[in-house]
């Protein structure tokens, strides 16, 4: 069987899914150790469509066995994509080797000192904090960011240094591996933010959830050392049995995450003024509280909330931002499966929104199509300005029209809403450019 290893050049390899926020920067890495580096994808959105032309990755719309015409070394794939994906069924009726992300960063970047950061909410931001704090100390660590860090060219870097960073997702290692992808990886330190019941189409209930957690803190090394978020949701039943240390730390908004890195720093002996320079310094991500547009008290917010969980907190944050005003929300939700409509979290975590917007979902499937709809009739008592709007230029007129004046309109999702957001933003700037025309002769 052909090496996995990106170790030498002249050697091809092809992502199915490659527009996806870890799936991009992988690309690019493989790119930069001399690999010819194809991709594919059902749709291309910024940042990640942008970011991929701007590192010269040949991409390719929609999934087709022609795809793999030059045949690849190695074909790395995404999550979601099943065995039924035409290209995917090329590569194993050829032979062809194929692993994902989570499969492959192990050998390409995890270190001696890993460092994994996981948990329900908030993951993506400490990880990239981790790193900065680590980069201005001089440790320069191997990193995988599940998201684009504003300090950074690219979210996965691969170093000669004995530290690494990475952030460990519970989501499933692709649809015939059901195994979470943090369980690839070997910490020494583990960061753990809470576990609150999420995915709940591979985690029908509660304990399975738990439970893949229960796994990950019995992967860390002997000599490790556990640094977990004091309240936490599930964390004491986690980590009741666990022999490894545990160090707990407290956060509050809006620098939740701050408090863990400032723990491990500790452990580390890295000292108050790296802590406090990374802080000063520290940009944050793309699509995690990211304001794309401010003018004249309008702010328009891009955030990868997609749970009842992460929405309430993302509300949270942006009302500690935004004192005084209103809120006009967009929500796409990740979950979309019947039981996810279950979640009672959903009859109160818009709470901190003026009013809500739920647009049509970007989907075949008939159940999860229908989601968004669904979640308005069940909940819209709650919320007397929830709306279900299933015309994206009718969602945009409305965005306008209630958003006039100060306000916060905040979207909210994992996808990228089909380009609204860029059209929105469009749409304002030449509002603001637009003459006004002199009134015409009678």
């Amino acid at each position: 069987m052909k090496s996995n290893k990106a170790t030498s050049a002249n050697k091809h390899v092809h992502f199915i899914g490659v527009a996806g926020v870890t799936m991009a920067p992988l690309a690019v890495l493989y790119k930069n150790r001399g690999w010819h580096v194809t991709g594919s994808d059902r749709a291309f959105f910024p940042p990640m469509s942008t970011y991929l032309e701007e590192n010269g990755i040949i991409i390719m719309p929609g999934f087709k066995s022609e795809h793999m015409d030059p045949l690849p070394d190695l074909v790395i794939v995404m999550a979601f994509i099943t065995k039924k994906n035409p290209e995917l069924i090329y590569a194993i009726e050829k032979d062809i080797p194929y692993k994902t992300y989570s499969e492959v960063l192990p050998d390409l970047i995890e270190k001696e000192n890993s460092i994994v950061v996981a948990g329900s909410r908030g993951k993506t931001t400490i990880t990239a904090f981790i790193v900065w704090l680590l980069e201005s100390a001089g440790y320069n660590p191997s990193f995988m960011i599940g998201g684009i860090p504003l300090n950074f060219p690219n979210g996965i870097r691969a170093s000669d240094s004995s530290w690494s960073v990475l952030e460990g997702d519970e989501y499933v290692t692709a649809s015939w591996n059901p195994k979470s992808k943090f369980l690839d990886y070997s910490p020494r330190y583990l960061i753990l933010t809470g576990a609150t019941w999420d995915h709940i189409n591979i985690f029908p209930t509660e304990q399975e959830y738990k439970d893949t957690y229960i796994q990950l803190v019995k992967n860390v090394k002997k000599d490790g050392l556990i640094i977990a978020k004091r309240g936490g949701e599930n964390l004491e039943e986690i980590l009741a049995h666990v022999k490894t240390p545990v160090v707990w730390y407290e956060a509050e908004e809006p620098y939740f995450y701050l408090a863990g890195p400032r723990a491990l720093a500790k452990e580390l002996n890295i000292d108050d003024k790296h802590l406090e320079k990374a802080h000063a310094t520290f940009k944050g991500i793309k699509r995690r509280q990211e304001v794309r547009y401010e003018e004249d008290g309008l702010v328009v917010v891009d955030d990868n909330a997609h749970s009842p969980e992460k929405v309430k907190g993302v509300l949270s944050v942006i009302h500690e931002k935004y004192p005084h005003k209103p809120i006009v929300a967009i929500y796409e939700p990740g979950s979309r499966v019947a039981a996810a409509l279950e979640q009672t979290l959903y009859e109160t975590c818009f709470q901190g929104a003026d009013y809500i917007f739920l647009p049509r979902i970007s989907t075949n499937s008939k159940e999860s199509k229908e989601f968004n709809k669904e979640l308005a009739e069940r909940y819209g008592k709650y919320y007397p300005h929830m709306e279900y709007i299933d015309s994206d230029e009718e969602l945009l007129e409305k965005i306008q029209k209630t958003a006039s004046g100060e306000a916060v309109v905040l979207f909210m999702s994992q996808k990228g809403f089909r380009g609204m957001i860029e059209e929105l933003i469009s749409r304002l700037r030449s509002s603001q450019t637009e003459e006004p025309q002199p009134p015409r002769e009678r």
